[in-house]
């Protein structure tokens, strides 16, 4: 049974070394939430203190392992959640930042002793900036994984880290890390870098994709003071006394830069790319994916880090709109159909059509009742539009659409037509609006009943596409779990029945599975 530790306010059980050893230990039975909880209130109760420099920094030693065990424990519960959260997914994530923010604050406390009542702390000034780094760092990503913006606290915090280091002298010195070494150069590198591979465009597989990227190639990278001789146009860079990450150097807001040195970097993710061609991803080492979607990662990569410009060919124009928002697949069947659903058989099984065959009465389900709920839609604004889709924002969103990467949805715009697409980025703001790219499918859709042929299956809503502009051929949306390949499908349009086969699998999300078919 899990010890259920005291949360008392004022009692502070880290004073030393000694005592933090002894919390630690009566942690080792409690759960992740209490291991946070218990780890939170400590951390504060010591900021309250003026407890000697160095003991300080071997309590927050002594406590590291065991914080981000129970931080990463606890991040499964918020990540890649749908947004807004709910009350309690929020509460989980709000504490997890708030955890990761007072290690960071208490590693950077030390900053000040130094100068002040623990001057000898300087012996170690690389140990505590590579430290709060990190901590910050690991805020940052909880933000991302969880496709919220990152504050702009979070980045004065880290310049400023980087600054002290610099000022000591300490950026290259070498820093023991999980049983090897790194250093404070490192540390900001990848931090910087991850953030600039845009994680609210990714899926969780892809932000673990790029840093499995850069735990073998940050080390190619630099940081110089010295703008680049030439194509400075193109550089990266960050200003440490902003509140935003590395941008090109005319987009940039502050001053006192310093530039990322990245070419061997861009030598190996275009090498990667080209490697992808005929090895899998895991073979080099980026994980479990698949291998079309790492290498246009990679050339992704390749485009934000060493290349200027986004790479976008449709000119984007501001504009000041509201749509509908629907984001079930039974919405937007109704609202390309205009109609409820009805299955081609009522909804009943065979074994109730064989009752009612022998004169027994059986009473199916009210028929469309299903579409007509889940018709509730949120009202939305398109910040600005292109032809490949929109930038939307919600400044009150509710439950209603909860939101993840890679979520298909339906937008009814004010002339009343049905618009499909992806979430493409995702983004919750510091005032809690919800920011979504939409990537428009281009193709016409149609509102059809499908099931597998096999067995006996029932009929459920799917939408035909037909073949897009640029040669992509037919396909179907489909409820999550039906595609399988080679599978054949009847498919009831306009009350004609027709067979067809599914062929690969070209898109799939929480709510969706898209395949090409053929007619069997």
């Amino acid at each position: 049974m899990a010890t259920v530790l005291s949360a008392t306010p004022g009692l502070l059980k880290i004073s030393d070394a000694a005592a933090t050893a002894a919390f630690v230990a009566q942690l080792a039975s409690a759960s992740p939430a209490q291991r946070q909880a218990q780890l939170l209130t400590q951390l504060r109760l010591l900021a309250d203190t003026r407890i000697n420099g160095g003991e300080r920094l071997r309590v927050l030693e002594a406590l590291r392992d065991t914080l981000l065990e129970a931080q990463h424990a606890r991040s499964r519960e918020h990540q890649g959640k749908p947004v807004p959260f709910d009350s309690e997914t929020r509460e989980i994530f709000e504490r997890s930042i708030s955890l990761w923010r007072a290690a960071a604050d208490a590693y950077e406390s030390l900053i000040a002793d130094m100068a002040e009542a623990a001057p000898d702390l300087a012996e170690h000034a690389e140990i505590v900036c590579y430290r709060a780094l990190r901590m910050a760092g690991f805020a940052m990503t909880a933000h991302n994984r969880a496709y919220h913006e990152v504050p702009a606290a979070l980045w004065q915090q880290l310049h400023r880290l980087y600054a002290f280091a610099e000022s000591a002298g300490v950026t290259t010195t070498p820093v023991s890390e999980g049983g090897g070494a790194s250093n404070v150069n490192l540390a900001y590198l990848q931090i910087v870098l991850t953030q600039r591979a845009n994680p609210d465009s990714l899926s969780l597989l892809q932000m673990n994709t790029v840093d499995r990227a850069l735990a073998q190639w940050v080390a190619l990278a630099g940081i110089s003071r010295t703008p680049p001789a030439k194509d400075i146009d193109t550089a990266l860079a960050v200003a440490l006394d902003s509140s935003e990450g590395a941008r090109r150097p005319k987009n940039l807001k502050g001053g006192n830069l310093r530039y990322l040195e990245l070419e061997q970097v861009g030598g190996k993710l275009r090498q990667a790319a080209i490697a992808l061609k005929s090895q899998s991803p895991e073979r080099l080492g980026l994980g479990l994916i698949g291998g079309a979607e790492c290498e246009k990662l990679m050339l992704s990569l390749h485009a934000l880090w060493i290349m200027p410009g986004t790479g976008r060919v449709d000119e984007r124009k501001a504009v000041s709109f509201n749509v509908l928002v629907s984001g079930t697949l039974a919405a937007m069947h109704f609202n390309i159909s205009g109609k409820p659903f009805v299955p081609p058989d009522a909804g009943l099984s065979s074994r109730a059509r064989f009752e009612m065959a022998g004169f027994e009465r059986v009473d199916g389900p009210a028929v469309g009742e299903a579409s007509v709920r889940s018709r509730t839609l949120e009202t939305w604004t398109v910040a600005n539009q292109s032809a490949s889709g929109i930038l939307g924002l919600c400044r009150k969103p509710s439950d209603i659409t909860r939101l993840t990467h890679n979520q298909l949805l339906g937008l009814v715009a004010p002339n009343g037509n049905t618009y499909l697409g992806f979430v493409q980025r995702l983004s919750v703001d510091a005032e809690g609006a919800t920011w979504l790219g939409f990537r428009l499918l281009r193709a016409k859709a149609a509102a059809v009943a499908a099931r597998p042929a096999e067995k006996d299956h029932p009929y459920d809503r799917a939408l035909l596409l037909a073949a897009a502009p640029g040669g992509e051929p037919p396909s179907i949306l489909l409820p999550p779990g039906t595609w399988r390949n080679g599978r054949i499908l009847d498919v009831h349009h306009d009350g004609k029945l027709q067979h067809i086969r599914l062929a690969g699998l070209l898109d799939s999300g929480t709510n969706f599975e898209r395949a090409g078919y053929t007619a069997a």
